[in-house]
């Protein structure tokens, strides 16, 4: 602004009789707020009706038996099937600690490593809600920052393979 102001008082000295002579307004002292949420509209506490089904319980139950809970089974394709479709899941009787389960089988499941970037994504943000859910505040800020590490724009474009792999891995461990 400043070098705008000498460049039209130089253009002015030069070339008095211009049609416009008025100076530019100062924009340094003008307001730089950009985002004024007074004057935002409220938003629903939803974003879709998939939201609203919540976790199912049969990934609670891999949980709680000591079994690892897959990403795909936080899809919105996923949580709706579990949802709607859960009473004709097939379910497998597995032995943990001389304890019999009743559990989800998960081959009727796309596996893992064909997940798509943006299902993903859409995937981690349900498994962080169940994580804010079932854990303390340490497991959710390590699980934060995971997926916020893994999903820069560039790597998740470039990488995206070797993302996943890694993801899946550090998961399981």
């Amino acid at each position: 602004p400043a070098s705008q102001a000498q460049g039209s008082a130089l253009l002015n000295s030069i070339m008095p009789n211009t049609a416009s002579t008025s100076t530019r307004p100062n924009v340094v002292s003008a307001s730089k707020v950009l985002f004024d949420s007074s004057k935002e509209a409220l938003s629903s506490g939803t974003i879709d009706s998939t939201y609203n089904f919540g976790i199912h319980s049969f990934i609670q139950d891999l949980a709680d038996a000591g079994q690892y809970c897959p990403l795909t089974l936080f899809s919105a394709e996923n949580t709706e099937c579990l949802h709607r479709e859960g009473h004709s899941l097939k379910r497998s009787k597995i032995h943990v600690n001389g304890v019999s389960h009743h559990l989800l089988d998960l081959s009727q499941f796309e596996g893992e490593l064909n997940l798509d970037a943006l299902t993903w994504q859409e995937a981690y943000q349900r498994y962080l809600t169940w994580i804010a859910d079932i854990g303390d505040q340490a497991s959710l800020k390590r699980w934060t920052n995971h997926f916020s590490l893994l999903s820069k724009d560039e790597a998740v474009r470039k990488n995206f393979r070797a993302i996943l792999e890694f993801d899946i891995e550090t998961r399981q461990n």
